[in-house]
């Protein structure tokens, strides 16, 4: 009985450690983007990339890319993590999103919010469960959230990653989500289950099409090696293609027609991330490249 006791708490702990290291350091979350355009499917990302300071708190600086086309858009976050516990920086002072350690029947009153009827938002959580990410069980919160006209914020918050659809509640006019696929540094990807198609074909999170009936049978197309110090090479492509490689700011570095050889030359470059845009027919492809 006294292992059997001791095997559960060890189990309950390391459900419940996630929250306390929020965003480590190279984690990326993929989000589907849409448009105003209803043939155009696009994606942003969000990835933890540094430490820093605000107001004398350590946090996580996280930058989000929006992709439409041959635009890119940056914005920069700063999160942190208390206990199980994140707030996000907004207005001059830190704001409470998630609770992962709140359990069915908690509200979670998230003030920085407004609903339609001027009240701050509030999280429901209805019931929790497990879920595995690369291997291991999370703990996942099953919530109601929003006021059904203004303000939504998904149905699932994992411990961990956060909410299944975006990571910040959503104005019913924007276009964010739902989530496609997180990755911490060095571990398996997570392939979000709760929103399956959405305009993407739940294996490439970095997905974008602008003819979504086309892109149901395109090939696949390939990039290797990657990451890389020097040569990249474009797989399952039958003739020359325009291309263009952009930094993490969106400047475009390099740009091109693809050789008969399909490689592509990085030389030039400095170490770091970039994004690569394959322009194929009607059909824009846009894959993360590493240079190191």
């Amino acid at each position: 009985m006294r292992k059997t006791i001791i095997l559960l708490v060890l189990i309950i702990a390391t459900i419940q450690n996630y929250g306390q290291d929020f965003a480590p350091i190279g984690a990326i979350w993929h989000y589907t983007q849409w448009t105003t355009n209803p043939n155009v499917t696009s994606y942003k990302t969000i990835e933890s990339i540094s430490d820093t300071s605000i107001n004398g708190i350590q946090c996580r600086k996280m930058i989000e890319v929006e992709r439409y086309l041959d635009t890119t858009n940056v914005i920069y976050h700063y999160m942190y993590s208390e206990n199980d516990s994140v707030f996000f920086f907004a207005q001059n002072d830190f704001h409470l999103l998630y609770d992962f350690g709140a359990n069915a029947g908690d509200t979670i009153v998230l003030e920085y919010f407004n609903t339609g009827f001027g009240t701050p938002l509030q999280m429901i959580i209805d019931s929790t469960g497990t879920i595995l990410v690369s291997g291991q069980e999370r703990k996942i919160q099953h919530i109601t959230c929003g006021d059904g006209f203004v303000i939504e914020f998904g149905n699932h918050v994992i411990d961990g990653i956060g909410n299944s659809y975006f990571m910040f509640p959503t104005n019913d006019l924007t276009m964010n989500g739902p989530l496609r696929c997180y990755q911490e540094d060095g571990t398996n990807l997570f392939i979000n289950p709760f929103h399956g198609g959405y305009g993407w074909n739940h294996q490439d999170c970095e997905e974008i099409t602008t003819d979504i009936e086309e892109t149901t049978n395109k090939e696949r197309i390939f990039i290797f090696p990657n990451p890389t110090n020097s040569i990249i090479s474009i797989q399952n492509i039958d003739r020359t293609i325009e291309y263009k490689i952009c930094n993490m700011s969106g400047e475009i570095v390099v740009k091109g027609i693809t050789s008969e050889s399909n490689e592509i030359s990085l030389a030039g470059l400095a170490n770091g991330i970039y994004f690569i845009e394959l322009k194929n027919d009607n059909v824009l492809i846009v894959k993360k490249i590493i240079k190191n």
